[in-house]
């Protein structure tokens, strides 16, 4: 069940089956990489996966599947990119930053993934919960996948499910449009339906959402993590004492004496504690003492080698543990929890969580089974005392990050309005208004993320100026609702960055179309994009048209226009050609507006011109 030499990139996981085509992806994720998240979409576009260092690939993939895709994050948990590229512009649609109501974080790991194939209209579905962030590190991390396929009634099983993704859009700190909204709910409908292939020697499944309303029954595994009082345990004796196996195994990089206590129970005659070494220094000397725990910790100093998709090439490689796992046997069956909980009281009762809760023969997924499998991961016996406590360096960085997080959860606005005057044409002054204030002992800074100047201090009410901070002379295609938020602490001088996502309220015509052009800048790129925007998804790799447009081959290089010309042609034959017409539409106009005095654009203008009146022609024969 659990192989530490089975290792793929999340990018792998969300990857259509073949002939199938993406509908509909929602994913969550506590701490998010901008860079990571332009990877996703490529992801939903055939033979794309080996084309990241591709700025067109990764513009055509976003253009495609922008509005079918939602993710969402823990606000304050988007990290500053290092290079803004001017295509996080298209990831706005996509990313919704989310706080947790009940003061905790937002941290579950899962996507729910909905694809067609459009030859027969047959639709599967893929979950995965894992707890794994949408970030570019090596750490050592579990994933759970389901397929299945929809049956002719709801399966009761789904409803927490189903709940978690219509609770999702509610807890976005920028309102959703509606028309996103009413997709993800109708996803939310449909996934209720799907009858799931359970992983291999696993007999029942169950999803468990943390922190949206949706208990669990008492006699789950979660229930008495939660609380032990008010659950019942494993032992069906309720006049036997309480208890949820006797050999136990916790995986977990964050750890709390209170969760411990739980797990380790009256009947507990054997329990493993895999976690980080400076995570186990924090816990109590009295816990760490127990003669019944054995504790082990992950040997940080390794150095990764990564294979040419990202993913470590052995066991030893991994950089860090970042695995939430609990496995408990009791009797003939080992119960187990996979998911983003780590073994702390807040990761059960005070967050946003998604976990699986999973059950089958001991003898196949026991805790002797999954130790044995682990002895390629680099955990060594902890040889500390425990009883340490955190330094003031640790205190003052979750001081800054809560804070981050908090001032993310609140309203930031943008205005841009067109600079007048023959010099500063296309520029324009991008206002900002707020009502965030930091705290005293910090100092703060705001700034574009497209820009790395000019920027403002953020000042208190008392110290603020009458008006807005306003950016002078920003390009339409830095024009953005994304800010930088800087904190250094005054007396230790420790600092942190997020991005947060403000609200764009007057988004200048033209700017999506003005960040594409930007991109397309010679004749050639604008022929490989639409090459590939014209490719089908669902075509195998190498095969057809779609081989062809991703690999550039012969015949589609600098000067060709017979490839375009073919696939304009097959494009005219897909049900959704005004569509994809329409959407390209704009960019070629803009394109052709900026580039007007090149031949070759013009012949491409040209060949798209004919193309769209031999479209127009074909409506207008079809309404007849």
């Amino acid at each position: 069940m659990l192989d530490a030499g089975n290792r793929q990139a999340l990018t792998q996981q969300l990857r259509p089956p073949a002939g199938f085509r993406l509908v509909h992806a929602v994913g969550t994720t506590f701490t998010l990489d901008m860079a990571s998240a332009l990877a996703v979409p490529l992801s939903f576009v055939s033979g794309s996966g080996e084309q990241f260092t591709n700025s067109v690939a990764v513009l055509t993939a976003l253009r495609k599947v922008a509005d079918r895709v939602d993710i969402f994050c823990q606000a304050g948990n988007i990290r500053v990119p290092q290079d803004a590229s001017d295509l996080l512009a298209l990831l706005e649609p996509m990313i919704h930053q989310v706080s947790a109501k009940r003061g905790g974080l937002f941290h579950p790991k899962v996507w729910v993934l909905e694809f067609q194939n459009d030859d027969d209209g047959e639709r599967r579905y893929r979950f995965l919960c894992s707890s794994r962030n949408l970030t570019p590190d090596t750490s050592w991390d579990l994933l759970v996948r389901l397929d299945g396929a929809p049956s002719e009634s709801a399966q009761p099983g789904n409803t927490p499910l189903s709940q978690f993704l219509t609770r999702l859009s509610p807890m976005a700190s920028v309102p959703l449009d509606q028309t996103r909204v009413n997709r993800i709910n109708d996803l939310a409908e449909r996934i209720a339906t799907v009858e799931w292939e359970l992983p291999e020697h696993i007999s029942s499944l169950s999803f468990r959402p943390l922190g949206v309303q949706s208990e669990p029954e008492p006699s789950s595994l979660v229930s008495y993590l939660r609380n032990p009082q008010t659950a019942t345990g494993l032992n069906p004796d309720p006049a036997a004492a309480k208890t949820i196996g006797y050999k136990k195994l916790v995986i977990s990089p964050f750890l709390d004496d209170t969760l411990l206590s739980r797990f380790i129970d009256t009947r507990t005659g054997e329990a493993h504690v895999y976690s980080r070494a400076g995570q186990l220094d924090l816990i109590s000397s009295q816990v760490i003492g127990n003669k019944r725990i054995r504790f082990r910790s992950f040997d940080d100093t390794v150095t990764p080698e990564t294979g040419d998709d990202g993913v470590p090439n052995s066991a030893g490689d991994l950089t860090g543990l970042h695995a939430k796992a609990y496995f408990c046997d009791y009797g003939f069956q080992t119960h187990v929890l996979l998911g983003s909980s780590n073994a702390t009281d807040a990761g059960f009762n005070k967050n946003v969580e998604f976990l699986v809760e999973m059950k089958g023969l001991k003898s196949r997924i026991g805790v002797d089974e999954i130790l044995n499998s682990l002895k390629d991961v680099p955990f060594t016996d902890y040889a500390g005392g425990g009883g340490q406590r955190p330094g003031e360096d640790d205190k003052t960085r979750f001081r800054l990050e809560t804070e981050l997080q908090r001032a993310a959860a609140g309203s930031f606005v943008l205005d841009a309005v067109e600079e007048q005057g023959a010099e500063t044409s296309g520029r324009y002054a991008v206002s900002l208004e707020h009502h965030w204030t930091p705290p005293p002992q910090f100092s703060a800074t705001v700034r574009l993320v497209t820009l790395r100047t000019p920027v403002f201090e953020v000042l208190g009410p008392s110290e603020r100026p009458a008006t807005n901070l306003v950016f002078r002379q920003v390009p339409l295609a830095d024009v953005t609702p994304y800010l930088v938020l800087g904190l250094t602490d005054k007396e230790s001088g420790l600092s942190a960055t997020a991005v947060v996502q403000g609200v764009l309220r007057t988004d200048p015509e033209g700017r999506l179309e003005e960040v594409i052009a930007r991109q397309l800048d010679n004749p050639d790129k604008l022929r490989q994009f639409l090459l590939l925007f014209l490719s089908p998804e669902d075509a195998p790799p190498g095969s057809g048209l779609a081989g062809l447009s991703w690999h550039f081959r012969s015949g589609y290089e600098t000067g060709s226009s017979a490839g375009l010309y073919e696939a304009l042609i097959t494009a005219l034959e897909n049900p959704n050609a005004p569509d994809v017409f329409s959407d390209l539409e704009p960019v070629i106009q803009r394109l052709v507006q900026l580039n007007g005095d090149s031949d070759e654009v013009l012949q491409l203008q040209a060949l798209w011109s004919a193309a769209v009146e031999a479209l127009q022609v074909k409506e207008m024969s079809h309404g007849l």
